[in-house]
């Protein structure tokens, strides 16, 4: 009888370690959540207020500078019609002056809240290839399968700052002759890779601040994705990230 007892009693107390422990696992389960969404939501505040001063900016930019510049190439065109021969200088000063008129409206509408709201990841990737291509020091290339990427416009422009700075980590560190970045669905993921033929890494050093890791990893994770490095056989270096989509 008492053998019993102390075996029910021994059991009550398992029972209650077990129900403890499964209590405590949920409780840090839910405040491990809680975090990941905190975190989420300060990412989205953040990317908010970098609307809004980029859509301010771009408006002072088209407003301030670009009437100003305008105003300038104005006088440069009058001067040009009073002189009886246009010096070479002065000619490339009023070219300089429309180049930089140029790009102060593309960087003036890209900085535009119409613009982050219908932001493309395609279309803007498109434009920072053609762009680094324009230097001749460096091919890279471009391929998806995608017509319309299915994000909204806030992570396709995280996911577009996350493939920037894997492009400037390779550019700054492996000095790389080519980089090919694809693009696919497969299934509800999206895959994601930047791979060059550079000089390639240690895994050692992928915790370095310098390297701009942390920063690539912590904008993934909020997006729900993964991310990680590997060898090419050509011994560059590959950026995977896995990215799952509705």
């Amino acid at each position: 009888m008492i053998t019993l007892l102390f075996t029910i009693m021994g059991l009550v107390v398992v029972m209650a370690v077990i129900t403890y422990r499964k209590k405590q696992q949920a409780y840090l389960h839910e405040i491990k959540m809680m975090r990941e969404e905190y975190e989420k939501q300060l990412m989205w505040s953040r990317i908010e207020m970098q609307e809004d001063t980029l859509a301010h900016l771009g408006q002072e930019l088209h407003d301030d500078v670009g009437q100003l510049l305008s105003s300038t190439k104005l006088l440069v065109n009058v001067t040009q019609r009073n002189l009886p021969e246009v010096p070479d200088t002065l000619k490339i000063a009023e070219e300089t002056l429309s180049t930089a008129i140029q790009h102060l409206r593309a960087l003036s509408r890209s900085s535009s809240r119409q613009w982050l709201d219908q932001f493309s990841l395609v279309e803007n990737l498109r434009g920072e290839v053609e762009r680094i291509n324009a230097s001749r020091e460096i091919q890279v290339s471009f391929t998806h399968d995608l017509e319309a990427l299915p994000l909204q416009s806030e992570p396709q422009i995280m996911l577009f700052r996350i493939i920037q700075e894997a492009i400037q980590n390779c550019l700054r560190h492996a000095r790389p002759q080519a980089i090919d970045i694809s693009m696919r669905m497969a299934g509800n993921v999206l895959l994601l890779i930047i791979a060059d033929d550079g000089a390639g890494f240690a895994k050692a050093e992928m915790s370095s601040n310098g390297m701009g890791i942390r920063n690539m990893q912590h904008r993934t994770n909020l997006l729900g994705g993964t991310i990680h490095w590997e060898v090419t056989s050509a011994g560059g270096t590959a950026v995977l990230i896995k990215l799952p989509v509705e």
